[in-house]
């Protein structure tokens, strides 16, 4: 059972909605002798609270010991617990699954094998629908356990028992291949977001070799659906941090093309399935597929459209993260620049139904993108408020990669308002963070010195032509070019050189 620390019950009772209040007060009164007793008037307390004042909480229990209090609030944590799988099981085919061993293995402590036996042939074809081979090989070997110490009636019916075994057999197999990909994905995506996007041969080098030498030296033939999907997940984030946009666009299909060839799983992992389609728009949008993201952007918006109803918090919650990722870059993509007020304050509107789930990394990811927009469309006050949101420590983490690159947004805005001093004095930091985290070379370094001379300076423009030259070739070098993921460096360039904002220079493109 979960200990309740005092902030994870506030955050889980924050976290029910009006249907889900209600159902734990009709669970607790259920028993008359539950009614008014104190940990359902702690719950009232932290319902109608908007912040955790633990003092003040401690003060309606005046008669309670500290270490009487702890217990009350684990009490209280564990009954929301099982007042919400009492509720959820309704609808989720693993919490009734799992409910139906737990009754079978009841049945089986009462002597009741057969009739335990007759419940797991019951669930083994949900199991097998829903994709859950762990699920599966529990009900399996429960099964086999039966048979082994007890004489059933399968002797009789023909290759029951030798089924069973069949199944328990590939079952392992299946879990086993699962297991090693999923290990697989997880590795390359924490090498991603402790390097960001390669830098150079060697990092290339490293990431091929650690990716192939912990890549499963037999994949099946016939596998298994997280099994197809994990190792198309996995291929997807090693295509992507090694900046080969197309081939990861390949594998992003073909990870949401599985989900195609089963249906049922659209719904039953709705999370993994809107993950999928949103490499596949991310590719789309740094490989500038404007039509193809178009689609995707439909199909993707359908789908949440049509079962909004039937998500989880979890899944609006990446829902939110995901289609308002999809949002921003539509902009960015079209050149759609009217929009970005209104977008702007819907999306941190919005966030706020979210904060006590939404993680410190995606919140300062929005702040960035619309520290980029603001640049280009000349509001460098605004874009200055969300990059310092971003380069505060308390705020929480994120990568080094792009905290380098808001530093440096942050002196193009500070440039822009003719802050010279300051963008002056701060170059040597920034340029030291560069370096310190790889991110270095000539092109940025260039950057660097365009921002450290003034407008007034009579060779800023031909340095800005030079620059703008140089820009020109890197955006095609195998490396090099990742600069232009993080911000539009050649587009700014060329607004400083026709003295204009980057939005006016778009449509020119």
């Amino acid at each position: 059972m979960p200990i309740a620390q005092n902030e994870q019950l506030f955050k889980l009772i924050q976290s029910l909605e009006k249907a889900e209040k209600r159902h734990f007060k009709l669970y607790v009164n259920r028993l008359d002798s539950n009614k008014n007793v104190m940990f359902i008037k702690l719950f009232d307390l932290l319902e109608k609270s908007k912040t955790l004042d633990e003092e003040k909480i401690k003060k309606s229990f005046p008669k309670i010991k500290t270490s009487d209090f702890v217990n009350l609030k684990r009490h209280l944590y564990s009954q929301i617990l099982k007042s919400l799988r009492l509720l959820h099981s309704r609808h989720d085919v693993d919490i009734q699954i799992r409910e139906q061993i737990d009754y079978a293995k009841i049945l089986y402590g009462k002597g009741l094998y057969l009739q335990s036996l007759k419940l797991l042939d019951r669930v083994t074809p949900l199991a097998k629908a829903s994709n859950q081979e762990i699920i599966l090989l529990e009900i399996l070997e429960f099964q086999k356990l039966i048979e082994s110490r007890h004489i059933t009636r399968s002797r009789t019916i023909k290759n029951k028992v030798e089924d069973l075994i069949f199944l328990s057999t590939r079952s392992n197999v299946t879990i086993s291949r699962t297991s090693e990909i999923s290990n697989l994905s997880l590795m390359i995506q924490g090498l991603y977001i402790k390097m960001g996007f390669v830098k150079n041969d060697k990092e290339h080098f490293l990431v091929d070799s650690y990716f192939n030498s912990n890549l499963p030296k037999r994949l099946s033939k016939n596998p298994g659906f997280y099994e197809e999907v994990l190792l198309h997940q996995s291929y997807v984030w090693f295509y992507y941090m090694t900046l080969d946009f197309e081939n990861s666009l390949d594998k992003a299909i073909q990870w949401v093309d599985v989900f195609d060839r089963y249906p049922n799983m659209q719904l039953k992992d709705p999370d993994l399935y809107l993950r999928g389609m949103h490499y596949v728009l991310t590719n789309n949008y740094y490989l500038n597929n404007i039509d193809d993201f178009e689609a995707w952007k439909k199909r993707y918006f359908k789908f949440t459209e049509t079962h909004m109803s039937k998500f989880n918090e979890t899944t609006k919650l990446l829902n939110f993260i995901y289609g308002n990722n999809i949002k921003i870059n539509e902009l960015l993509l079209k050149k759609d620049f009217d929009k970005i007020k209104q977008l702007e304050k819907e999306i941190f509107t919005e966030m706020r139904s979210f904060q006590l789930q939404i993680d410190s990394h995606r919140v300062k990811m929005f702040h960035y993108k619309f520290a980029w927009l603001k640049i280009a469309v000349g509001n460098y006050q605004s874009a200055i408020d969300h990059l310092n949101f971003i380069l505060q420590p308390k705020k929480g983490q994120l990568r080094s990669d792009l905290i380098c690159y808001a530093r440096l947004l942050n002196l193009i805005a500070n440039f822009h308002l003719k802050n010279y001093v300051l963008v002056a004095n701060l170059i040597p930091n920034v340029k030291r963070e560069f370096e310190k985290q790889g991110e270095a070379n000539k092109v940025l370094m260039l950057i660097l010195s365009l921002l450290n001379k003034k407008h007034s300076d009579h060779n800023f423009k031909t340095f800005t032509e030079n620059l703008l030259s140089k820009l020109e070739k890197v955006k095609t070098h195998s490396f090099d070019k990742r600069i232009f993921n993080y911000f539009d460096f050649y587009l700014w360039v060329k607004s400083i050189a026709e003295n204009s904002k980057m939005s006016e220079v778009y449509p020119e493109l």
